[in-house]
């Protein structure tokens, strides 16, 4: 099922917004089939299920649209309560305040606990208004991302490609037989103290 914004949005479907190309580059990018389905897989199949939590059949989530699975927040609150049992407090609630509010809880631990960048993370109006159903996309895979590097052996598998780890190019050690000038071994030197001749100024006009 591909996401219909106009089913969360309050603007009338003849109202232009200034950015709807920006906006329907990123629908399209959402309007992935396999990138919803990887992400459905992980979420519901692979960290919900085996856990116990109380989730939908398989049929129902495959043809429902995710951010109508994860509006409420609820399901993205009990990832978290997976992740780190009791340390996130969420209600099951059909008013929107207590809605959005399982949806920032969410977000403030995977900022400052599983460590999602910033520009990764979705802001609550992009899933519960709709506004970017592609980056609350982007979070859950950064987020499985996050998992796999702090805890590989227990969360082995992520959404996406794997990251590859960056490596600073190694620092040539210094010749030994190359070694600098040492004043403590050697002391200072300068024309006042030594026998050395340091040449003037060179005059290339002819003039004195």
């Amino acid at each position: 099922m591909s996401f219909r914004q106009e089913l969360y949005s309050d603007l009338p479907k003849d109202v232009p917004s200034l950015d709807d190309d920006l906006q329907s580059s990123r629908l399209a990018r959402y309007n992935n089939p396999k990138l919803i389905s990887d992400i459905k897989k992980w979420l519901f199949g692979q960290m919900l299920r085996p856990s116990g939590k109380s989730i939908p059949d398989e049929e129902f989530i495959d043809k429902t649209d995710l951010i109508e699975l994860l509006r409420d927040g609820v399901y993205l609150c009990q990832l978290i309560d997976v992740i780190d049992p009791g340390k996130i407090k969420y209600k099951a609630s059909k008013m929107p305040f207590v809605q959005m509010e399982n949806i920032a809880n969410f977000l403030q631990y995977a900022r400052e606990v599983i460590g999602v960048p910033e520009n990764e993370l979705f802001q609550t109006v992009d899933l519960y208004e709709g506004k970017d159903p592609y980056q609350v996309a982007m979070t859950i895979q950064a987020l499985s991302r996050q998992l796999t590097i702090k805890d590989k052996e227990r969360f082995p598998n992520s959404i996406g490609p794997e990251l590859v780890e960056k490596r600073k190019p190694p620092v040539p050690t210094k010749p030994t037989h190359l070694a600098g000038w040492s004043k403590h071994e050697y002391g200072y030197i300068n024309k006042d103290v030594e026998n050395v001749v340091f040449s003037g100024k060179r005059d290339i006009t002819g003039r004195r």
